[in-house]
């Protein structure tokens, strides 16, 4: 089981969450869908209702939260751990991007901004206090790898390589893995032919399970579409939408990290 107990390295993507309109019970029915898929325990006894952190074998690794003001589609949102999320927040103007909400602290939890790469990507950033990132990763039920889904291969490289001095190794078909400086793999940058013209550029979480296609079924049975199965290097995958809108994939990892 691969466990943490201290902040992620700044430059990691450190935790996802989920945002769902309060209209329609949206809340109830991602807590519903997603303790039954990945087995997670949504606590109930928190004192901030607007916001639940999921656990698995008693571990944090993922947020649910109420989504107010608009009416985009629910999103999984992928976090960036940060030491300082000021100086960072500079770097991803400096870098071209922009800081779309200023940080704001979550008591208790952490403090955090959200932010646009280049492209038009959305990300968060994650300055640990409480609530550390995630607890667990790379086992059933709990996140294993993200991947930025871009047009502009390149100009995502230069973005990220400015804010958090990524390096990359190049793994063809227009695909390439991010290193922190320190070496660390930790994400993935592809250049997406296939988004449409009206899908923005945006960061995929993929979540392991111990089988794909019964975890697809389930997901199904519950509401979710699948969109599209395949079989990579990394273990057989499907890319699924649930009910309210929300893209995620879900993989059953051949050689799951020890990291």
């Amino acid at each position: 089981m691969v466990t943490r107990s201290t902040p992620w390295p700044a430059g990691t993507p450190c935790w996802v969450d989920c945002s769902f309109a309060p209209a329609h019970r949206g809340m109830h029915h991602a807590q519903d869908f997603y303790e039954k898929l990945f087995g997670w325990d949504v606590r109930r006894d928190q004192t901030d209702e607007d916001y639940l952190v999921c656990r698995k074998d008693d571990q944090p690794v993922a947020g649910l939260q109420h989504q107010y003001g608009g009416e985009a589609p629910p999103y999984w949102t992928t976090y960036f751990a940060t030491e300082d999320v000021e100086a960072t927040c500079a770097a991803v103007t400096a870098a071209g991007g922009q800081v779309l909400t200023e940080p704001f602290d979550l008591p208790g939890l952490g403090r955090s901004a959200y932010c646009a790469d280049s492209s038009g990507a959305f990300f968060g950033l994650w300055q640990a206090a409480g609530l550390l990132g995630a607890g667990l990763v790379n086992e059933p039920g709990a996140v294993t790898w993200n991947d930025l889904m871009t047009r502009d291969l390149e100009g995502s490289k230069a973005f990220y390589a400015s804010v958090f001095g990524y390096t990359y190794d190049d793994m063809g078909d227009a695909y390439v893995v991010a290193k922190l400086p320190t070496g660390r793999t930790v994400c993935g940058i592809h250049q997406a032919a296939q988004l449409p013209d009206e899908a923005p550029p945006s960061w995929l979480v993929h979540f392991a399970v111990a089988d794909r296609d019964s975890s697809a079924q389930i997901a199904q049975e519950l509401g979710a579409q699948i969109l599209m199965t395949m079989d990579t290097a990394y273990g057989p995958e499907a890319l699924l939408q649930g009910k309210h809108g929300e893209i995620f994939s879900v993989i059953a990892l051949a050689d799951p990290p020890q990291e």
